[in-house]
């Protein structure tokens, strides 16, 4: 049995991984990944022992995981969460409408939450610390967003705004198809 301290950096419920920058002697830190499932990994919170399912568990919460080894990874078996005064991250999935990186905001056309599909929300974020990563591929890598992407976006508000911490880009919006047309035309002149 292994434990690990530190900050959730990414996690998808449904490829089963969660990625933590585990605390280290010294101040240092170092990112482990960990294999997670609905029905061997619990959540609780420290603070009230309340049970909470994976899907609960957001980006930028400091978590304690307790984890084994299965094969060549590790699956975490017990995460608890550490109280936090900090608001926790949420989360905004649709389509890059605008980007402008000089001020470090973009607008995004909400489709899928609940009541806000369809509106446009404007984000900031720092362009030299926001994580890009591209379905299904769980590295994190710097990729160029541009407008018509499908994304998923957390975020946390603070003082009215809300700042982006990380982005996962689709290759598609889930469930649609695109379709092209090229009308070619000839002018002939005569004299």
């Amino acid at each position: 049995m292994h434990q690990a301290v530190g900050e959730i950096v990414w996690l998808d419920t449904q490829l089963g991984k969660l990625q933590l920058y585990a605390d280290r002697s010294r101040g240092t830190r170092a990112t482990a990944e960990y294999s997670i499932t609905e029905h061997e990994t619990r959540v609780t919170v420290r603070r009230d022992q309340q049970f909470l399912a994976i899907t609960d568990l957001r980006a930028g919460q400091q978590v304690t995981i307790e984890s084994k080894d299965n094969g060549e990874e590790q699956l975490a078996t017990k995460i608890t969460v550490e109280p936090s005064s900090a608001p926790l991250f949420q989360r905004a999935e649709g389509t890059i409408e605008s980007i402008d990186v000089t001020p470090g905001t973009f607008t995004l056309k909400e489709t899928a939450s609940l009541g806000a599909a369809g509106v446009v929300s404007v984000f900031v974020f720092n362009p030299r610390d926001i994580v890009v990563m591209e379905s299904p591929s769980l590295q994190p890598v710097r990729l160029a967003v541009q407008p018509g992407d499908f994304v998923k976006v957390e975020y946390v508000v603070s003082n009215g705004r809300r700042h982006a911490r990380s982005m996962m880009r689709y290759s598609a919006v889930p469930g649609s198809t695109t379709t092209t047309t090229t009308t070619t035309s000839t002018t002939t002149t005569s004299q």
